[in-house]
């Protein structure tokens, strides 16, 4: 269960910047690119966790997807239940044993390629208008 959350997580991130398109909107949409920061400095974080975990002890230190999880949500969640689908379930173990780092980064990366897809959308939304608006000679 954990993969479809994570997946509809990744979308959620990426369609925020569809907030660019509603006028009213449009100062919301500032905090995007902090979203995204913040997201890779936590990303940055996992990394330095992990390597530090590395120089003391010898083995990666940064938490997995599962032992966050585990943490935040505690035993026996929704998230950790299996499907009953053999494809799924193995697709989300194999998601539970990555480094929470890897999650960020994606993260970090669909925000940013959603505000700036979602931008270029805005802007051929605006031209058109102004298109329209213009006196035809």
């Amino acid at each position: 269960m954990a993969l479809p959350f994570a997946l509809l997580l990744l979308a959620l991130a990426w369609g925020l910047g569809a907030l660019q398109l509603w006028p009213r909107m449009r100062r919301a949409a500032g905090v995007l690119p902090w979203l995204a920061g913040a997201l890779g400095l936590a990303f940055a974080t996992c990394l330095v966790v992990g390597i530090a975990g590395l120089a003391r002890h010898g083995d990666w230190g940064s938490p997995a997807i599962g032992q966050v999880v585990h943490g935040l949500l505690g035993e026996g969640n929704v998230v950790m239940r299996r499907t009953g689908w053999a494809w799924l379930d193995r697709a989300s173990n194999t998601y539970l044993q990555l480094d929470l780092a890897f999650t960020l980064l994606l993260l970090c990366l669909a925000c940013l390629h959603g505000f700036g897809f979602w931008a270029g959308v805005a802007e051929q939304r605006r031209r058109a208008r102004a298109r329209r608006a213009a006196p035809s000679p």
